[in-house]
């Protein structure tokens, strides 16, 4: 194996296509691979290859595109497994994360909904989850290989369900509370919740966890203008989201809590975009993840009046970067002087809070689990003294 494309004997991107700049980088990388490397197999995948396949060809006409409907029988085709997979067959799993202590595992994909603005459902329609006992014995494996952060990844998290080998249904809530007794010292995070998923069975499970379940949620909000959500076709209204977030504060104050903002959706006039500043504030997150709007083919929302400029949509991805800056820096401002218990992915100075801070340290560290005393901050970073390995 090498990271390096040039050398390769097969080369493989999964692509995303949520925006107009992920098509862009992944035809970029695509025509570089072709060109460099002619004489690697290139095989393209992901959503870019099952919305728009001939812009793929256009850059790499030798390239194998390969839709997501086919991605899982890639390994047949790279003729590394006995044949391809069954329809119906479980999702594959994961094992080994080179170099790392956190394990990335897949449980959910698919999203049915139709915001306005997005392609996922046209690409990703089916909503599919990985079988319980499949799922269990995926987590085990790793802790037993020694990963001590379990990340729970989906496009839609909190839509789980499945049933264990006796048939009894098993929720997401369910599943986590499952999950969280196995034995061993290991954390688990989850990656990203939709706010109506975020209920007073979920907020419970986090509290009496004892730190299994990371105190940290990614919960995108997209707009905090009950005009735009509406417009966006979003399931839940700003005041919702607050009464939710209110609910999870009440039981857990300190909690991480980072979210996904839009910028510039058609429509979103000044006062509507200061709705979502102003909401945000309000809030208090802990951090921002900041987009662009950006026009998709034949969604609803390229079809819409009010279509912002992009000089008005650069303005104002800048000014909310801005913000989540110093939201970032706040969040981290009051952690210093506590004692965390930080997971080192890599050996090296940095490491992960488990309200996803990061800690920059004073000496080299080995993978897993330390105690530090937080002494200051830089921004959004932290800086920290090693007090012990976590045992």
């Amino acid at each position: 194996a090498t990271e390096d494309f040039l050398d390769a004997d097969v080369c493989v991107i999964n692509t995303c296509t949520v925006t107009e700049q992920a098509d862009n980088e992944a035809l970029k990388l695509a025509r570089r691979i072709a060109i460099r490397n002619p004489a690697a197999r290139l095989i393209v995948t992901g959503c870019l290859a099952s919305r728009d396949p001939q812009a793929i060809l256009k850059e790499a006409p030798a390239a194998l595109v390969v839709g997501n409907e086919g991605k899982d029988n890639l390994p047949a085709m790279l003729g590394c497994s006995a044949g391809p997979m069954t329809p119906g067959a479980a999702q594959p799993s994961i094992s080994w994360f080179h170099g790392h202590s956190r394990a990335f595992v897949k449980i959910q994909d698919g999203c049915n909904m139709e915001c306005a603005y997005c392609v996922i459902p046209a690409v990703r329609p089916k909503l599919s989850c990985k079988p319980y006992d499949n799922l269990r014995h995926e987590v085990e494996n790793l802790l037993a290989q020694g990963y001590v952060e379990i990340v729970l990844c989906g496009i839609r998290l909190g839509r789980y369900m499945s049933a264990d080998g006796a048939g009894k249904r098993v929720d997401f809530v369910s599943m986590l509370e499952r999950l969280t007794r196995i034995p061993g010292d290991f954390r688990i995070r989850l990656s990203s919740l939709e706010i109506t998923d975020v209920g007073d069975r979920l907020i419970a499970v986090m509290a009496n966890s004892t730190g299994r379940l990371c105190p940290s949620l990614h919960v995108p909000l997209q707009s905090g203008s009950a005009w735009v959500l509406k417009r966006m076709q979003r399931w839940y209204s700003a005041a919702f989201y607050k009464r939710r977030i209110n609910a999870l504060k009440n039981v857990l104050p300190h909690v991480g809590l980072f979210t996904d903002i839009m910028v510039g959706f058609p429509g979103e006039n000044q006062a509507r975009f200061k709705e979502s500043l102003d909401l945000i504030k309000e809030i208090e997150f802990s951090g921002l993840h900041v987009f662009r709007y950006s026009q998709r083919a034949k969604t609803p929302a390229a079809r819409y009046e009010g279509q912002i400029p992009e000089k008005e949509i650069s303005a104002r991805a800048s000014e909310m970067r801005r913000l989540d800056h110093d939201l970032r820096a706040a969040f981290a401002a009051r952690a210093v002087g506590s004692r965390r218990r930080v997971v080192a992915e890599l050996s090296g100075r940095e490491a992960l809070t488990e309200d996803f801070l990061t800690v920059k340290l004073e000496k080299e560290i080995n993978q897993g689990f330390h105690n530090v005393q937080v002494l200051k901050t830089d921004g959004p970073l932290l800086w920290a003294q090693v007090s012990s390995t976590a045992q």
